[in-house]
């Protein structure tokens, strides 16, 4: 139960991303659909990999534990990935919205938000080859940080 909890959470704060980026949107393309689904795809990944944790934590095994750590971090890299490749095109199609960019709108784009996750992520990977326990608290910390990130966007 746990396992769901803390994915529907990150789901949740993917959503929240999501519904905010396209309340800015007017005009959509088909290359943005086709990102968009993409950005839709990897997050239905996290369904894959929470069940593996599940099952590991339910088991008790500490390897393959280790291993659904390192599957739904690698969910997260993809994830972080594909929003910022969302991000990244609208940024340079502003005729996609009617609205004038403000100075700090625009910043959103190269601020170091999504590195941060990615470096998280990454930590979290290298760390669970060494311990199972450390490499849980940095995907956590990861989740975590995209939920802090998302009240920081919201208050600008």
């Amino acid at each position: 139960m746990l396992a769901y909890v803390v994915s529907f959470s990150y789901i949740g704060t993917l959503w929240l991303f999501h519904h905010d980026f396209f309340s800015t949107i007017d005009w959509i393309t088909p290359e943005l659909n086709i990102i968009n689904l993409l950005v839709l795809f990897s997050i239905t990944l996290i369904n894959y990999a929470t069940s593996l944790i599940s099952a590991a934590l339910s088991a008790m095994n500490l390897i393959d534990l280790r291993t659904a750590i390192i599957i739904y971090d690698g969910c997260a890299l993809f994830i972080s990935f594909t929003f910022e490749l969302m991000y990244r095109y609208s940024y340079r199609h502003p005729e996609l919205t009617n609205r004038q960019r403000s100075a700090n709108e625009g910043m959103y784009f190269i601020k170091s938000d999504p590195i941060i996750s990615v470096v998280i992520y990454l930590i979290s990977i290298v760390t669970s080859f060494f311990s199972v326990v450390v490499g849980g608290i940095f995907l956590l910390a990861g989740i975590i940080w995209h939920a802090i990130a998302y009240v920081r966007l919201t208050k600008k």
